[in-house]
């Protein structure tokens, strides 16, 4: 009996020592296989806007690790995890967005910036600052949404649109960079100058030049014409208007450019007349007149000779010729000549000059082709221009 015992005895020890190395290993496996699936917890410098925080996580993902230290971003901010590495640390860097207004010589310009001071915000715009400058907020100062910056002094550009100039506070880019910056989008033939593309440099006046074009319609006169007749009928050098001329009109159509309000220049499109023009017409007459064998055309050989306003020229020092003409010296020339064998009134023209008969004189004027010159110039002029032979043609025989 004591033999089986001791033989039970020795079976159960051997089963429970069998259960428990069992179990030890079932325990090793779990622990092992729950502390492996335990992530590994790590430290990540977050800088948000310029201000750093320190981060413990065990997250990989930038989003994750973002949210696990409270920080939350919106789709406009800029995150950069260029030296960020997932599971071992590094730093992630974020950029908020933020709208800020600059005031800048009466002109105040909303702007985007991500920038985290006051000073990088103008730098990121553009605002170039000068040691004299002055702002009304340090530029070490965080910038904030909504943000007044007001730039006492500044170097600037300045926008010219033809009827006024504003400037803002901007040196860098472009031209264009410029015109976005005011708003200001060109269409058609608008132009500016300099040109889209020019480099903006500080204290540069760009001129905007808009271009309208409009259609109008100006109503015109449309001057008559006049046509020349020749009549037997009338005297020579006599006109008479048979049908006298009548303006027209018309509605002319325009293509008018205009350039900043201003028209500067027109192109016709169109016309239509309204009412016609009436020619005029005027009868000249042709028949010569004829006086004492004389004819108006003939040509005639003569003599001339010289005489003034004085008492021996004239023979009295009133001025009065024998048509009521007066006459004087010092005057302005009159081109009258003395003669006895045309009518008073008779113009002729002697080396291409006409003269008018107002005079008569002593007998030597009665002979054909003889005439005396009057010149204003004096006696002694009398003199200097002396007699010669001359070519005389009768232009018209009395008044």
């Amino acid at each position: 009996m004591s033999k089986i015992t001791n033989a039970v005895k020795g079976l159960s020890s051997k089963k429970i020592l069998a259960a428990v190395i069992a179990l030890v290993l079932i325990l090793t496996v779990f622990t092992s296989t729950v502390f492996a699936e335990v992530p590994k917890q790590y430290e990540v410098k977050i800088v948000d806007s310029g201000v750093a925080m320190k981060a413990t996580t065990s997250k990989l993902q930038v989003e994750d690790v973002l949210e696990s230290a409270g920080v939350e971003v919106e789709s406009d901010d800029r995150v950069d995890s260029t030296d960020f590495v997932a599971g071992e640390g590094g730093k992630i860097v974020i950029n908020r967005l933020n709208t800020v207004k600059v005031a800048f010589a009466g002109n105040t310009q909303s702007y985007d910036v991500y920038s985290s001071t006051v000073g990088e915000a103008l730098n990121e715009i553009g605002v170039t600052l000068a040691k004299t400058d002055k702002t009304n907020h340090s530029l070490s100062k965080r910038v904030e949404e909504g943000m007044n910056i007001n730039i006492l002094s500044a170097a600037s550009v300045s926008l010219n649109n033809g009827n006024k100039t504003v400037k803002y506070a901007i040196t860098r880019g472009t031209v264009a960079d410029l015109l976005e910056l005011a708003g200001v989008t060109l269409s058609g033939d608008d132009y500016t100058v300099p040109a889209l593309n020019q480099k903006l440099k500080a204290n540069m006046t760009v001129k905007l030049y808009k271009v309208v074009y409009k259609q109008e319609v100006k109503k015109e006169t449309i001057k008559y014409t006049t046509k020349k007749v020749k009549d037997k009928t009338l005297a020579s050098g006599k006109k008479k208007v048979a049908t006298k001329g009548v303006n027209g009109a018309k509605n002319v159509t325009y293509k008018v450019k205009y350039v900043n309000g201003k028209a500067s220049g027109k192109q016709k499109v169109s016309e239509a007349v309204t009412k016609a023009a009436v020619q005029e017409v005027v009868k000249v007459g042709t028949k010569k007149t004829t006086k004492n064998g004389i004819s108006e055309g003939q040509v005639i050989s003569g003599k001339y000779t010289h005489y003034c306003a004085c008492a021996t020229c004239n023979g009295n020092s009133r001025g009065i010729t024998t048509s009521g003409k007066k006459i004087r010296n010092g005057m302005k020339n009159p081109y009258y000549v003395a003669c006895n064998w045309l009518p008073l009134g008779s113009v002729i023209k002697v080396g291409g000059q006409k003269y008018t008969v107002v005079d008569r004189g002593g007998s030597g004027l009665s002979r054909k082709g003889r005439i005396d010159i009057f010149t204003p110039e004096g006696h002694s002029a009398c003199y200097k221009y002396g007699t010669g032979s001359c070519k005389i043609e009768i232009v018209r025989l009395g008044w």
